[in-house]
């Protein structure tokens, strides 16, 4: 699953936050490590010189009252002679966890110093172990020690605070850097929001930001730009289309009121015949074609529609009349037919019930039948057009009316439309206020059912 930039924004802020907080906790537990092990080292320098001292005020080792040293001290004291051998010691300190090796012992007298850390009685102790000496000469081995728990409980409570603090932190940096992420997208999601509304349709509709940030800014001015072009674009295309639908329907309609002509004539051979007939049919379906193509510029143009009384009953006997030799292997007839007078563009009206009729018998195979019916309820006129075809496969039905689709499956015979037929009936059932449904089943044919509204409403009723 991608995430979405507002969530990356967010998580990356919280991450960059967290790690500034280690980087700095991982600094201070260091630095704060060392100043308290120097410390601690100097307290350890001071008491190696203060055992010192009073070695030396009593003049020799041998002379000295050690024990009384070791005792008065607040450390731990450990004197040995050259040897390693133990002259005093504090009070339950075993000699024995500090004492040197014989390596160490020659270091320390040759005037090295050594610091260890040990467990003693337990506890963790920095131990120092230097030489002693009285004047010049060196008398023997001293080794102090103090505690280096508090150091450690230093670190343990700094740990503990810093967790607390970072998981504190992290929820607040996820709060903050969301609202942050947020405020920084919103502008874009104004954008967007915009963009999905605005339709192919209708390109007149502009983004206009003012006052947002200059990135943002320069993405709605160019998103503008694009519209301005797919304005023109667009009406250059609808304008295309109409001047070639125009130019195309009056020549079309002379032929093939000239094959109509021709085909009057009693002498025409059995094959020329139907050669013309085959002629004027397909000159037919240019004419529908054509039309379509108008209604589809009329459509994206915006028109809207010269409401007259259309009586139905007498348009959809028209379509039968217009309809019933495009496929004389396909039986065409009028079912069912109440007398229905709506409010309605006559000519609109007459090209949906058309593409519906013709769309039937396009796909019904030979023998088949289509039946026109027309239903008047309380409310609503009903067209309905019933074909004995293939059907249309489920996953199909979604998608009928979508502009230029084509279907794939049952339906399709390999001598298909265009794909705006329906698409045009269903903007002129809209366009009336009504709608058009479909059912349909494999194998089983297929209902076209057009609703129109008996007492239109909205800004075009009249």
């Amino acid at each position: 699953m991608s995430l979405s930039i507002r969530w990356r924004l967010t998580i990356w802020i919280a991450v960059a936050l967290l790690l500034a907080l280690t980087v700095t906790f991982l600094t201070l537990r260091f630095s704060l490590d060392s100043i308290l092990s120097s410390d601690l080292d100097d307290d350890l320098s001071r008491d190696v010189g203060q055992v010192s001292a009073q070695a030396a005020i009593a003049g020799s080792l041998e002379d000295a009252d050690l024990q009384q040293i070791v005792d008065l001290a607040s450390f731990i004291v450990v004197v040995r002679r050259p040897d390693g051998s133990v002259l005093s010691a504090t009070p339950g300190v075993d000699p024995g966890v500090l004492a040197p090796d014989a390596t160490e012992r020659e270091q320390v007298l040759g005037g090295a110093v050594l610091d260890r850390t040990l467990d003693v009685r337990g506890e963790e102790t920095r131990v120092r172990t230097a030489r002693l000496s009285i004047g010049r000469q060196v008398v023997g081995i001293v080794q102090v020690g103090e505690s280096a728990e508090a150091v450690g409980r230093v670190m343990d409570v700094l740990q503990i605070v810093f967790l607390g603090v970072g998981l504190g932190t992290a929820a607040v940096a996820l709060a903050v850097g969301y609202w942050l992420a947020r405020s920084a997208l919103k502008p874009i999601d104004d954008v967007a929001g915009v963009a999905r509304e605005i339709e192919a349709s209708d390109l007149s509709r502009r983004i206009e930001l003012g006052g947002k940030p200059t990135e943002v800014q320069r993405l709605a001015d160019t998103f503008d730009a694009m519209l301005e072009r797919l304005s023109a674009a667009f009406e250059q295309q609808r304008n295309f289309v109409m001047d070639v639908s125009h130019e195309l329907r009056t020549p079309l309609t002379a032929l093939r009121g000239r094959l109509d002509v021709l085909l009057m004539d009693d002498r025409l051979d059995a094959d020329t015949r139907a050669q013309m007939e085959r002629m004027s049919a397909e000159v037919g379906r240019l004419i529908r074609l054509t039309s379509n193509l108008l209604y589809l510029a009329h459509a994206e143009a915006g028109r809207g529609l010269v409401r007259r009384p259309v009586e139905l009953d007498t348009l959809c006997l028209e379509v039968y009349r217009q309809a019933k030799d495009l496929r004389p292997e396909v039986k065409l007839r009028l079912g069912h037919e109440d007398q229905v007078t709506i409010q309605g563009d006559a000519d609109l009206l007459k090209q949906l019930i058309l593409n519906l009729v013709d769309n039937g018998l396009k796909y019904t195979p030979a023998g088949g039948e289509v039946v026109l019916s027309l239903y008047r309820d309380a409310d609503n006129a009903r067209v309905t057009v019933e074909d004995t075809g293939s059907g249309i496969a489920a996953d199909q039905i979604p998608f009928v009316f979508d502009r230029l689709y084509r279907g794939t499956s049952s339906r399709a015979r390999g001598s298909g439309g265009a794909g705006i037929g329906l698409s045009i009936s269903r903007w002129i059932a809209r366009a009336h206020g009504g709608d058009i449904l479909v059912s349909s089943e494999s194998g089983r044919g297929s209902v076209f059912t057009v609703v129109l509204p008996l007492k239109p409403d909205g800004p075009d009723a009249r």
